[in-house]
């Protein structure tokens, strides 16, 4: 072999030098397209795993009170619920102060008789805002309380 052939496999020619930038800058771009979407995600997952913890923070109290007493009195003096609305579907935002956590939030809860040993209380947490910041999201759970 001769010298003139051994120097030029020893390096790289400035093509491959130039398609590896592309690649590795292709790579790049696309890992950075995808943060900003991972980030929204992000923001929504942990609304809705505070919104969860709410909602059944809130039923462990419906469930506490009992069934006797799922009226407007008996809940506000218990401090599940606001001062209004004063009918079912009764709100918990001032009371939880929910504005802290979510923007535009709205929680409400509706008693209604499912039979005549057992109330069903329906608990939504509602929220909206900026689809940049937080997003839009929406809980509901429903339990059942009989009478003990």
């Amino acid at each position: 072999m001769s010298k003139s052939r051994a120097r030029k496999t020893r390096g790289n020619t400035l093509v491959e030098v130039v398609i590896s930038i592309f690649i590795v800058a292709g790579a790049a771009l696309v890992f950075s397209a995808l943060i900003p979407p991972a980030v929204k995600t992000e923001k929504m997952v942990g609304n809705y795993q505070q919104a969860t913890s709410l909602v059944q923070h809130k039923i462990d109290q419906l469930r506490a009170v009992g069934w006797g007493r799922l009226n407007y009195s008996e809940l506000k003096d218990a401090g599940i619920v606001d001062a209004s609305p004063t009918a079912s579907p009764f709100e918990f935002d001032q009371v939880d102060e929910l504005d802290t956590i979510y923007a535009n939030p709205v929680g409400t809860i509706a008693v209604t008789d499912y039979s005549a040993t057992v109330r069903k209380v329906t608990v939504t947490l509602t929220w909206s805002g900026s689809h940049a910041q937080q997003g839009n999201g929406s809980l509901t759970v429903e339990a059942f309380i009989a009478r003990g």
